[in-house]
């Protein structure tokens, strides 16, 4: 039987060649790829150029000003004597400032400090500081004295808030509190952080203070003196046999009031630890907070 002769069979050449080589028929992306990120980058910079400008002219022209005034003013003082302020500093400004507080002019019946490490103070744009002013009057004083603060601004020194200080010398205090008294004050008191009220017994303070922590409203106004008892005691007889039971007020307040005059008003700046504990220390929405308190000594019981 004769076999069937196979025929080879012819390869097929390939479609396109180039030395001997398949060629890809497909577009080259390269350029197209080149573009995009040209275009991204364009983009990218263009934002990023838009955001320097506006910092530039943000940085390039703040506005800078400041206000100042006292929580309290027109202070009774003996010759002798002494009171505490507390100035209340605002930045009014579009930009973190620093301050520097000083005395402008005194007329030379008392000294005046201010509290330590707050002679200059950093405030962020529209936000307030309260700082101490101690003022202790000349044994030779008379009549009603007065001085100026000056708070002035670091970024520009034309900027700048003065406020009047008064004090009555023809006053004499009346008795000087100990350990163990039953007292009856006068307060007010704000937060050191940003000086928002959050109590006070003094009708002029709910009357002129409007600054204030929220829910703090004229329906929480009260005017009648708080009753320190046993100020100092820690229980009878302890620390004093003049103890005849243990303090009601937290300690920065209770302290504070030992050693004061009936008739004379002090500040005390109180941290956390001495008011309503730190942090989560105490059920008191007051904890963590360090306080101010102006303390009126109205009388001795």
């Amino acid at each position: 039987m004769a076999k069937r002769a196979r025929r080879k069979k012819k390869s097929k050449p390939p479609t396109n060649y180039r030395d001997g080589k398949i060629e890809k028929s497909r577009p080259d992306s390269k350029p197209a790829l080149i573009a995009l990120l040209l275009v991204v980058i364009l983009i990218g910079s263009g934002l990023y150029l838009t955001s320097m400008v506006d910092t530039e002219e943000t940085v390039a022209s703040p506005a800078y000003g400041v206000e100042a005034e006292f929580v309290t003013n027109d202070h009774n003082a003996e010759p002798g004597g002494e009171t505490d302020f507390v100035l209340l500093v605002r930045n009014t400004g579009s930009v973190t400032d620093t301050f520097t507080i000083s005395v402008k002019s005194n007329d030379g019946g008392f000294t005046i400090d201010v509290e330590d490490n707050f002679e200059t103070i950093m405030l962020a744009k529209d936000s307030r500081k309260p700082l101490l002013i101690n003022v202790k009057t000349s044994s030779s004083a008379e009549g009603l004295l007065y001085a100026y603060m000056e708070v002035t601004s670091g970024g520009d020194p034309t900027k700048k808030a003065e406020v009047r200080m008064n004090i009555n010398t023809d006053y004499s205090f009346g008795n000087l509190t100990k350990t163990g008294d039953t007292v009856d004050v006068h307060y007010a008191g704000i937060l050191a952080s940003n000086a928002k009220l959050f109590d006070s017994s003094m009708e002029y303070i709910w009357d002129n203070y409007m600054y204030r922590r929220a829910g703090v409203t004229n329906s929480n106004k009260h005017i009648d003196t708080l009753e320190a008892r046993h100020i100092g005691c820690v229980e009878a007889d302890n620390p004093s046999e003049n103890c005849d039971g243990s303090k009601g007020m937290i300690d920065g307040f209770d302290s504070k009031m030992i050693g004061m005059f009936e008739g004379q008003t002090l500040a005390v700046r109180i941290p956390a630890n001495q008011a309503y504990g730190e942090a989560g220390s105490s059920s008191s929405d007051l904890a963590g907070e360090d306080l101010i308190f102006i303390i009126e000594m109205v009388s001795i019981n």
